[in-house]
């Protein structure tokens, strides 16, 4: 029988080696040579910024970020220009919002309340009357139409209506607007005031002849 002097593990005769030793002997080299490479990778300076490795993961594999992609929103609605140069015809007055009130401009054609931005409109613009603290008050909740100095008004398929001294009106159905009139959109309540625009002409003033100076006497210097 023959024995390893080594490990004193049998042997087989036809074994010139002990399989047992040389296993521990591959074993002992292959950690040294990763504590090795483990303490020149230490000595070496590092410049390149390295994730943590968690438990769960495998030696030497970094972990993945990925970027979630950014919600698509809507196109603020753009404040609609100042340079407005379509005739003034009236006024809405609201102390709804503000004690010391807020007063909105009614022009020739179109002028839109609500909360956002004018429906179907593709510089996204915001509407003439514009009352963002109101929470039931629809994008674009309703439009006054002002043609040949008549006044009209009409709900846009409003979520919660538009009411006209306390009556509500028929979704898209185009009512008379008298002056002097309550119009109340969402939470907000405003009063409506027409102007003739013909009335605030001022006539031309009369013409004044030029009056004929009097002559005076020359100063004489002496």
């Amino acid at each position: 029988m023959k024995i390893c002097p080594t490990c004193e593990r049998r042997l087989d005769e036809s074994w010139a080696e002990c399989p047992y030793c040389k296993r521990e002997r591959e074993a002992e080299g292959s950690h040294d040579a990763r504590d090795l490479f483990v303490e020149e990778k230490q000595a070496m300076p590092d410049k390149t910024p390295r994730n943590p490795t968690k438990v769960d993961q495998p030696f030497g594999r970094r972990e993945t970020k990925y970027q979630i992609p950014p919600e698509k929103t809507e196109p603020a609605p753009r404040a609609s220009s100042s340079a407005d140069n379509r005739k003034i015809v009236g006024v809405l007055v609201s102390y709804t919002w503000r004690p010391e009130g807020q007063l909105f401009e009614v022009r020739e054609g179109r002028t839109h309340i609500g909360a956002g931005q004018i429906k179907d409109d593709p510089e996204h613009r915001q509407v003439e009357v514009y009352c963002p603290s109101d929470e039931l008050l629809s994008g674009d909740h309703a439009v006054i139409l002002v043609q040949q100095n008549e006044f009209y008004i009409q709900d846009l398929l409003s979520v919660n209506g538009t009411f006209l001294n306390g009556e509500k009106l028929k979704p898209s159905a185009v009512h008379e607007l008298p002056s002097n009139t309550d119009i109340k959109a969402g939470k907000t309540t405003f009063r409506f005031v027409r102007f003739d625009p013909k009335l605030a002409e001022h006539p031309e003033a009369p013409r004044q002849e030029p009056t004929k100076e009097t002559p005076h006497d020359r100063t004489l210097l002496r």
